[in-house]
């Protein structure tokens, strides 16, 4: 189909489009207020600290371990539902239109959980990351160009929908959990990273 042709059909179509495009914006409400309560109940569980934003108000859900809180109450690292390297969320002509496009992998954009850290400059850590990636290989993280360690994660559409249509998204979002379980158990080499920065930075 010709790119003219195609316009003509999205104009013939404006009164669906614009239903199907409002009904989504409403799904991924839903969605969102779903991965909220799953972070939420995760940290809970295994005693993690939670952020105190939300992915449905800012697309920002992260924990992180009890002893990565400074005395002021900041947090020194922690872990962040993030967009991939490059993309802000936003739309354009590159990227996806909606959020649930990357969850799913549907178009040109994913998600996935992003290590981030308030300790360090970003040019030291920079040397370090790349320095030090090989540590990583195997565990599903990869060095990208932020640079930062990032843990793809991807939710199956057929399975998300089915749930839309039970309206629990429970199963559906399981690969956040098994996504921050295996955070969890890598969470001691995030540990030992931060330990050789500081004793990099005091001698």
């Amino acid at each position: 189909m010709f790119p003219n042709e195609l316009d003509r059909l999205l104009i013939e179509h404006l009164a669906d489009l614009d239903d199907g495009a409002r009904r989504l914006e409403l799904l991924q409400d839903r969605v969102a207020d779903a991965i909220d309560h799953v972070v939420a109940d995760w940290a809970d569980d295994k005693n993690w600290l939670q952020g105190d934003e939300t992915w449905r108000d800012s697309w920002d859900a992260s924990v992180a371990q009890p002893n990565w809180r400074n005395e002021d109450g900041s947090w020194l690292a922690w872990f962040q539902l993030d967009f991939g390297v490059g993309d802000d969320g936003e739309w354009s002509e590159e990227k996806d239109y909606f959020w649930m496009t990357r969850l799913c992998r549907e178009g040109r954009g994913q998600m996935g959980f992003r290590f981030a850290q308030g300790e360090f400059g970003k040019t030291q850590w920079k040397k370090y990351l790349q320095k030090n990636a090989d540590r990583f290989a195997g565990t599903r993280f990869i060095l990208d160009d932020e640079p930062s360690l990032f843990l793809p994660v991807k939710v199956e559409r057929d399975v998300l929908a089915k749930c839309a249509e039970e309206d629990d998204f429970s199963e559906a979002l399981k690969p956040i959990v098994e996504a921050l379980d295996h955070i969890q158990q890598l969470a001691p080499r995030f540990d030992e990273m931060r330990q050789e920065m500081l004793e990099q930075q005091a001698s």
